[in-house]
C-alpha cells in the first residue's frame, strides 16, 4: 500500500537517515526566512550565509564552487538586484542597480559572467506600467552591464551553451505563446529554434555536452511532457508519455538520464527516464501531496537532493539514484526550498 500518512512518511525518511547516503559536497538552500544556507550533503555543518532584512532566493554556485549568486531585495533602492558572495557567505557583493527587477542569475561556463533576466519599460510604448522580460549580462565583478534582448515581448529563462558560446531562452515575441531561441552570447544571431502551433515551451536545458537541448512543452491537450532537440532545434523528439504534468527537468552530469517530477497517485514524485526516451521509473515514494519537488543532480551523478512536504513542512532530502540511501537533511518548522548543489566536491 503506498504511503499517504505523513507520520509514515516522516518515520520511513528518519529510519533511513540512521544509513546516510555516501554524497559529499555543500548544498546551498533557501530557508523559511529566505536567508540563503549551506549543508554537507549528509546532513552535516548547516551554516546560514545571508542575514538581511530582504528575501534572498535562487542560489547558483559559481562552476568552480567558489561563489553564489543570487538575488535580493536592495538595501538602497528596495528593487531585486542580482548579488554574489564568497561560498562561506563572506564579500558579499551587489552587482546591479537598476530601477527595475533582476533575477534568475546563472553563471557563464568560465565563470566570468552572469547572465539575468530584467523587467524593463517596453520600448515604444506610452503607458509607463508596460513592462516586459529582456535578458542582460553582466560580469562577475559587477563591470560591464549590457542588455541582451530589447523589445516588446518577454524574453527569460536564460541557459548557457556548456561551451558558452550561445545562450538559449524563452520568449513569446512570436504570437504570445513561450517558444525556445538562442543567440550568440553577445546577443547577435538570435535564432529560433521551436514553433510548434498553440504549445508553450518551459525548462530549456542544454545537455551536458552541449549537443540537444531538453525541454517541457504542452503540445497534445494541453499535458506537459518532456522533449529533447539537436542544439540547432532538428529532431524534436517526445520523450515521456504520460499524459500528466511533468515539470521541473533536470540532466544528469553525464548526459544519460533526465530527473524530472511527475504527478502520481495524488501526489508528486521524482521519476527518471533514459535521455534517450527508456526506462522511465519512479525515484522517490514520499507521500503527500509535494512527496517529490526541484530536483537536483549530484556532481558525480550518483545521488539527488530534492524538497518534500511530506512531514508537513517543506524539507530537503538526498537519495540515491538507485534508490537507496534516504536521508533527511532538514529538520525545520517551516519551508526549505531551492536547492543546488556545489559542482566541485
Amino acid at each position: 500500500m503506498r504511503k499517504i500518512s505523513a507520520l509514515v512518511c516522516l518515520v520511513v525518511a528518519l529510519g533511513m537517515a540512521e544509513t546516510p547516503s555516501s554524497a559529499t559536497g555543500r548544498i546551498a538552500f533557501v530557508n523559511d526566512e529566505f536567508q540563503i544556507v549551506a549543508i554537507d550533503a549528509d546532513g552535516q555543518n548547516m551554516v546560514q550565509l545571508t542575514d538581511n532584512d530582504g528575501g534572498n532566493y535562487d542560489p547558483v554556485w559559481s562552476p568552480d564552487g567558489r561563489r553564489i549568486a543570487f538575488f535580493s531585495f536592495s538595501n538602497q533602492d528596495g528593487d531585486l538586484e542580482i548579488f554574489v558572495m564568497d561560498a562561506d557567505g563572506g564579500n558579499q557583493t551587489q552587482l546591479t542597480f537598476n530601477d527595475n527587477e533582476d533575477q534568475e542569475p546563472v553563471w557563464s561556463p568560465d565563470g566570468r559572467r552572469i547572465a539575468f533576466i530584467s523587467n524593463y519599460w517596453c520600448p515604444g510604448s506610452e503607458n509607463r506600467d508596460d513592462w516586459d522580460w529582456d535578458i542582460s549580462v553582466v560580469d562577475a565583478d559587477g563591470e560591464n552591464l549590457s542588455q541582451l534582448t530589447n523589445n516588446t515581448a518577454n524574453d527569460d529563462d536564460p541557459s548557457w551553451s556548456p561551451d558558452g558560446r550561445r545562450i538559449a531562452f524563452l520568449s513569446d515575441r512570436n504570437g504570445g505563446l513561450d517558444n525556445i531561441f538562442v543567440m550568440d552570447a553577445d546577443g547577435r544571431n538570435v535564432t529560433q529554434l521551436t514553433d510548434y502551433p498553440h504549445s508553450i515551451d518551459e525548462e530549456l536545458a542544454w545537455s551536458p555536452d552541449g549537443s540537444r537541448i531538453a525541454f517541457i512543452s504542452s503540445r497534445d491537450m494541453f499535458l506537459s511532457e518532456i522533449f529533447v532537440m539537436d542544439a540547432d532545434g532538428s529532431n524534436q523528439t517526445q520523450l515521456t508519455n504520460n499524459g500528466a504534468a511533468v515539470r521541473q527537468l533536470a540532466w544528469s552530469p553525464d548526459g544519460s538520464h533526465i530527473a524530472f517530477q511527475l504527478p502520481f497517485n495524488d501526489d508528486f514524485e521524482i521519476f527518471l527516464i533514459d535521455s534517450d526516451g527508456q526506462n522511465q521509473r519512479r525515484l522517490t515514494d514520499m507521500g503527500g501531496f509535494l512527496g517529490g519537488s526541484k530536483p537536483v543532480w549530484s556532481p558525480d551523478g550518483n545521488s539527488i537532493v530534492f524538497a518534500s512536504c511530506c512531514d508537513g513542512d517543506n524539507e530537503l532530502y538526498v537519495i540515491d539514484v538507485d534508490g537507496n540511501n534516504l536521508t533527511k537533511l532538514t529538520d525545520n518548522e517551516g519551508f526549505d526550498s531551492d536547492p543546488a548543489w556545489c559542482p566541485v566536491e
